[in-house]
């Protein structure tokens, strides 16, 4: 019985893993490099697969041609690739938002509403320019 309880919460947790194994938790991190460092080494052993097919001399009576259909495909893959890091768009950095300050007119009376209500007017009781100031820290003790 406690086997069964064991698996089943196993069974479990991973499931849970599997399902939201891209949070931003420690364990699931992990999960996310193993699994890209498990892609990647899958995709470098079929490139290795397919660059002894290419150069290890086939038997006899299959056509050569496969070869060289295999080199036409590398470099249509290559010059697609040039083609499309060429043609993709160009990125602006931002510009930092210019604040248009409102009129506050002086002397003007707070309006109370109670509940939820829709407001037609405007009303601005202070307004504080605000500018942008680079942080800076000296890494030290203040």
């Amino acid at each position: 019985m406690e086997l069964i309880l064991r698996a089943r919460r196993t069974y479990g947790v991973w499931r849970w893993r599997l399902r939201y194994w891209w949070l931003d938790t420690p364990a699931g991190r992990h999960a996310q490099l193993w699994a890209f460092a498990l892609l990647v080494v899958a995709t470098i052993l079929q490139l290795v697969r397919i660059a002894v097919a290419a150069v290890v001399p086939p038997p006899p009576g299959t056509p050569r041609q496969a070869v060289y259909w295999w080199v036409v495909q590398l470099i249509i893959l290559v010059v697609s690739a040039a083609i499309s890091y060429a043609m993709r768009p160009k990125t602006e950095k931002p510009k930092p938002a210019a604040g248009e300050a409102p009129t506050v007119e002086d002397g003007q009376a707070v309006k109370h509403h109670f509940g939820t209500v829709w407001i037609e007017d405007e009303f601005i009781l202070a307004w504080k320019v605000t500018g942008t100031v680079p942080i800076k820290s000296k890494g030290g003790k203040k």
